[in-house]
């Protein structure tokens, strides 16, 4: 289910409005790759000055490492659900989700939990964060692949993406949720740089997802301060767990490979993204007790 925070806060070096697409010219390109290779590199000292796990572990770990973020493609995966568990605690918390919504159902552990038709698209990929003090799923995420699944904001008629995003390689970014006691911490961060790259290898290079309209500073953040475009003048209906609720479409272009969208993304996201678990407290320090039960 999706918790009253649907999009991550992103830190970033500049204030850098949104500027129409431009053919890449050489020169500008390689100082920009210059200036990406710095910000690595102040990400990665950063990361060594800090003795932080998550950024100095992001900035040499492979895909395969999934120490970063479990990577679950397979909805049959058992351990989708401790997702559920957890997306179902979640929402009855915060959004008092009865036993009765059409997405609750009864596991067999006695447990309830949160599922619905999209979890069981093979396009689907999810991405779980464990407190490893206790070995339990503190947040996860999922991502739909646009141009495989039909997503929920089209399914429901709220918005359909344009074909240009959608040729480009496209996911949503959807059903994050966290233990109260993850939040704050690098768990969420960790979610979102694990789910990019795991889609850039694939060769997607665009993020949509939604921020509610009452996270007024949110979107003034992403509007002002980020990459993100939106997509949306006015918010639309968002409203399958909460009645009346709406929200605003934004995208997040990563670029291709060997371009200047690509270049700006990594100096101007990925990198600064990283840098930022150092000033967050780790999930790995997070106390074995669990908050939502």
């Amino acid at each position: 289910a999706r918790s009253k925070v649907s999009a991550p806060i992103i830190p970033t070096l500049v204030h850098r409005p949104p500027q129409p697409s431009k053919q890449p010219n050489p020169k500008m390109l390689s100082r920009i790759t210059i200036a990406n290779s710095s910000v690595r590199h102040i990400a990665l000292s950063g990361a060594t000055r800090s003795i932080n796990f998550e950024a100095s572990h992001l900035m040499v770990s492979s895909l395969g490492d999934q120490s970063v973020a479990e990577i679950i493609e397979d909805s049959k995966d058992p351990r989708l659900e401790e997702v559920y568990n957890l997306r179902y605690n979640v929402a009855r918390k915060i959004m008092h989700l009865p036993r009765s919504h059409p997405v609750v159902y009864e596991q067999a552990s006695g447990n309830y939990g949160v599922k619905d038709a999209l979890d069981d698209e093979d396009s689907t990929v999810h991405f779980a964060v464990r407190n490893p003090n206790n070995g339990k799923v503190i947040a996860a995420i999922r991502t739909v692949d646009a141009n495989k699944s039909v997503l929920e904001m089209e399914k429901y008629n709220w918005h359909n993406l344009s074909a240009t995003i959608k040729e480009e390689g496209c996911v949503e970014w959807c059903r994050l949720c966290a233990d109260p006691s993850a939040r704050g911490s690098s768990a969420a961060p960790m979610l979102y740089i694990q789910s990019v790259r795991y889609h850039q290898a694939l060769g997607n290079c665009n993020f949509t997802f939604m921020v509610d309209q009452k996270a007024t500073k949110l979107l003034k953040y992403y509007n002002n301060w980020t990459i993100a475009e939106q997509l949306t003048d006015e918010p639309v209906r968002c409203d399958e767990f909460e009645p009346g609720r709406k929200s605003y479409v934004m995208n997040m272009p990563m670029g291709k490979p060997g371009t200047m969208a690509r270049a700006k993304f990594q100096s101007h996201v990925y990198y600064p993204a990283i840098l930022g678990t150092c000033f967050m407290k780790s999930y790995r320090d997070l106390p074995a007790e669990v908050a939502v039960a």
